[in-house]
């Protein structure tokens, strides 16, 4: 029987060739075609690291394709492709034994076994902590060699040196006089008493033009940083001759796999002076540290303005409001209200003709997200589409009994298949003591991974439940859920102290892709215009409703024509008439909302929208 194969690909970072995800597929499909395989589909993740799992959309993408249980083998080039953090490739594998999944690389022409992927999984995870450890240490020299090893920062350009081979030695700095007189100026005047936002603002106005770091706008966060972490222009302290480094160090969050600052102990901090690096004196750098106090003091109990020490509680709408007339982005201005905010730093925007957005409509947040959670249509649990969630939910529940079944002979042969491989290795371990070889660690390490690996699966084995207790089903969505669900989120967005709302805020912002603000005609209110998935759904309910109306019109009219022709006389057959046409409605139903949803909302169209 020919094996059906989803093919993996992927590479690391922006520095590598977008060319390799190419090369892997033509590898891929030289051995699919070679073997008489069909290739199925092909999954990839562009500039994404092995260590991820989460956040990498491909993979988690081809694993629900395998979880649909049409296909066979899962195909890459070699198994770093997949993963290369042990947790993630166990987990990877596993899923894929449970879906009777194969797993083969191209690289070896072969399918992969469980202990190959364990030991390529741990080389590939100490190969990244050597890595690591080596660019750490590698980076530690250079700033006691007084280079500089992070990026290139504003006042700065590099430094075209050479060894005595000719090579340019890298992270040298010297000073671009014409930014360090904006350095200067920024440190000056905020010294005197101006804030980031007023400095911000007086640069971006100047003629000629004065640009930011990176050539952009100047904000008022990149000259304010943060006084702790030593970022922003008036806390780099490259400024006054010092290069400092190991500050902070990033670690991974298991759970949500995004990086974390930690603070390194001061004593665990790389130090060394640079005088030629110097801008600012250490009087005027003084004045500023002696400033920022006093702002920090100021601003310390707060509760509405950015220099506060507490996170914001998470809104609705937070972060996919935009604003109509400059494209930028809608957040909170003072109590409770949204305004544009590169209005309020007045920022001048290029396509605008450079001059500050004109858009000075600001929305309460209560009335924002009152009206567009009203927008939700009351059918959209009608009993229709109840009919058909529930339809789906059986179906789920069935498939799931099926497995459920299955389970026990499934995890009985991987812990026969697992006392084998330890039977294997014990071998290998006696025959090597009476050669009278060395021991190796890494197989000691293998049969005791393997041992907490069949004792997870006697666990589980003694937690499947009989045979013949059936498995609890779904009760069935009703359209009532929808009512006290929006009404439950409404009472926890207007009641800070009430209980956690997130998942029903997570269930909602599904629907929506972006809210666009512009104010009314008349000025006196703000125009809502809602993108994403709930206008794609109310747009595709509205059209049907015309599609609908031109088709029972239609029958309508054929019933009278067979009725007067004589071709309906019974009254048997008149239900049977009106039946089928219920039913042919029924089904253009079905295809109208699917063809509908798919157009408004898929891939290469803008995303679907309406104005409240």
């Amino acid at each position: 029987m020919t094996k059906k194969v989803a093919f993996y690909a992927r590479y690391s970072t922006d520095l590598q060739n977008e060319v390799s995800i190419e090369t892997q597929i033509e590898v891929g499909l030289t051995m699919i075609a070679d073997r008489g395989w069909e290739l199925v589909s092909t999954y990839e993740d562009r500039a994404i690291s092995g260590t991820s799992y989460k956040l990498r959309p491909g993979i988690q993408a081809l694993l629900r394709r395998v979880a649909q249980g049409d296909i066979d083998v899962v195909l890459c080039i070699t198994v770093d492709r997949l993963s290369r953090d042990t947790e993630h490739s166990a987990a990877i594998l596993k899923k894929l034994n449970f879906h009777s999944v194969e797993l083969w690389t191209a690289h070896a022409n072969a399918r992969v076994t469980d202990m190959e992927m364990g030991l390529r999984a741990v080389l590939s995870h100490e190969l990244i902590e050597q890595i690591r450890y080596r660019t750490r240490e590698g980076m530690k020299t250079a700033v006691r060699k007084g280079k500089v090893p992070g990026g290139l920062s504003y006042g700065y350009r590099l430094l075209q040196s050479y060894d005595e081979r000719g090579d340019r030695i890298p992270g040298k700095r010297e000073i671009d006089e014409a930014e360090a007189e904006i350095i200067r100026w920024i440190f000056q005047e905020y010294a005197l008493g101006k804030s980031p936002k007023e400095l911000a603002v007086e640069l971006n106005n100047r003629q000629p033009p004065v640009p930011g770091p990176r050539g952009m706008l100047w904000r008022d966060t990149a000259i304010r940083g943060h006084v702790s972490r030593g970022s922003g222009i008036l806390n780099n302290e490259a400024y006054i001759g010092r290069i400092v480094w190991n500050r902070r160090e990033y670690r991974k969050n298991p759970d949500t796999e995004k990086r974390v600052a930690r603070f390194n102990k001061e004593e665990q901090w790389v130090v060394k002076d640079v005088p030629e690096l110097r801008i600012v004196t250490d009087e005027l750098w003084a004045a500023v540290k002696r400033r920022q106090k006093i702002v920090e003091k100021t601003f310390a109990h707060t509760s509405t303005n950015d220099l506060n020490r507490t996170h914001r509680p998470r809104y609705l709408l937070s972060g996919i409001l935009e604003c109509g007339h400059c494209l930028g982005p809608y957040a909170i201005m003072a109590k409770d209200r949204y305004g544009c905010t590169n209005r309020q730093k007045k920022l001048p925007i290029p396509h605008l003709g450079h001059i500050v957005c004109t858009s000075s409509k600001t929305i309460g947040r209560q009335e924002l997200e009152e009206r567009v959670l009203a927008a939700i249509p009351d059918n959209l649990l009608g009993a229709d589409n109840v009919e058909r969630i529930n339809s789906s939910l059986a179906a789920a529940a069935e498939r799931k009994q099926k497995i459920s079944s299955a389970e026990p002979a499934r995890l009985k042969a991987e812990i026969d298949a697992n006392v084998t491989k330890q039977r294997v290795l014990g071998e290998q371990l006696a025959q090597r003591m009476l050669a009278g070889q060395m021991p190796l660690p890494i197989l000691d390490q293998m049969l005791e991974d393997l041992e907490k690996q069949r004792l997870t699966l006697s666990e589980q084995l003694a937690a499947v439940p009989e045979a013949s207790q059936p498995q609890p089903v779904h009760a069935g969505l009703t359209r009532l859920l929808l009512t006290p669900a929006i009404a439950e989120l409404k009472a926890g967005l207007s009641n800070p102290q009430a209980k956690d709302i997130s998942p029903w805020i997570d269930f909602m912002r599904r629907l929506f892709v972006k809210v666009v603000i512009a104010p009314s005609q008349d000025s006196k209110s703000a125009d809502l215009t809602v993108h994403g998935h709930l206008a794609a759904i109310i747009a595709a309910q509205e059209a049907w409703r015309e599609a609908s109306k031109e088709l029972q019109a239609k029958h309508a009219a054929e019933f009278v024509a067979k009725r007067k022709a004589g071709q309906l006389k019974t009254l048997d057959q008149k239900v049977a008439y009106l039946n089928r046409c219920q039913s042919i409605l029924a089904e253009k139903e079905v295809e109208w909302m699917g063809l509908q949803v798919s157009v408004v909302a898929g891939a290469g169209f803008e995303p679907a929208a309406f104005r409240l």
